[in-house]
């Protein structure tokens, strides 16, 4: 993919949706509500140049709520988890760990609205920062040795104060820094971490531009880029068929902002229907990444073995 385009971009394929599925079925059975990958849909994509595979896993499964998020896992799950990961890094792709819980724990029945805002001291039902940077650091641990693991450190946070998506961020890079993993860190922002709008304020709730807030970031390794989503149709949802050409001109800004601040950036969600307004503003913003090298990345919306 690299060669075919003179591109910048160093990671490329898909996300293979699934071990989040059915969040209202906690903890769920492996198979049937949930399943992180299809083998030869690995080995198919592997085989057409893809060099990346997103995968999705709930936190609420992966820490059971009997013991709530930290370091016990739920160990099935886990080893559900790792096998699919372990697949995928052994075919010498990438594999990027999705928390996929837009910054909340405890209720993910109704994502991505449910569940207590994790760091939030006026929910007393709510997670702590303390107990997210202990999960990472567990979980980190347990890949350390794996160089082809990416942390995708959380799905799409949003509707909260944008200071508090940067308390967790941080803590979670040190955790996982302090675990001895060296490994690229994925780093979200608020707004659903939407690039589109990443210098924009996103609620009421004290949701600061992330351009604004997020530069405090520090990485010791200097090894992370930020994580940001896209989709193609008239509200950004990633909901409807029908696609605009609003993209790539609306990445421009953010694409400027990271220039100038010297930050790179991964795209691990963006999709598009199938009819030619939609294929022409994909091309397009493919073609934006490659041509613009802040951009190191990319994972389309979506695979999975659980799709049909």
């Amino acid at each position: 993919l690299v060669a075919q385009g003179n591109a910048e971009i160093l990671y490329a394929g898909v996300n293979s949706a699934g071990g989040e599925f059915a969040q209202q079925n906690i903890p769920g059975a492996f198979g049937i509500d949930y399943q992180f990958v299809n083998e030869s849909a690995i080995d198919f994509f592997v085989d057409a140049g893809v060099n990346t595979i997103r995968v999705p896993f709930l936190l609420e499964r992966m820490c059971p709520l009997e013991t709530g998020l930290g370091r016990t896992l739920n160990e099935t799950y886990f080893e559900e988890f790792q096998k699919a990961v372990n697949y995928i890094t052994m075919q010498g792709a990438y594999a990027i760990l999705d928390a996929h819980n837009y910054m909340r724990y405890n209720d993910p029945s109704m994502q991505p609205f449910s569940g207590s805002i994790i760091g939030n001291s006026s929910d007393s039902s709510a997670a702590t920062t303390e107990q997210l940077a202990s999960f990472w650091s567990e979980l980190a641990t347990r890949f350390v040795s794996n160089p082809n693991v990416i942390f995708g450190i959380m799905n799409e946070p949003h509707d909260m104060p944008t200071s508090l998506v940067l308390t967790n961020d941080q803590a979670m890079i040190d955790a996982i820094r302090q675990a001895g993993a060296q490994q690229l860190i994925l780093v979200p922002g608020n707004g659903f971490t939407g690039g589109h709008r990443w210098l924009n304020t996103t609620c009421d709730l004290d949701c600061a531009p992330n351009s604004d807030v997020l530069t405090a970031i520090k990485d010791p390794q200097n090894n992370f880029a930020f994580d940001m989503h896209l989709y193609f149709d008239n509200d950004t949802s990633g909901t409807h068929e029908e696609c605009t050409l609003a993209a790539p001109a609306n990445l421009v800004p953010v694409t400027e902002w990271l220039q100038e601040n010297n930050y790179t950036a991964f795209l691990s969600e963006f999709g598009a229907g199938a009819n030619p307004t939609c294929f022409q503003t994909l091309n397009n913003t493919i073609k934006w990444m490659e041509q613009n090298p802040e951009w190191i990345g990319w994972t389309y919306w979506a695979a999975g073995p659980l799709w049909g």
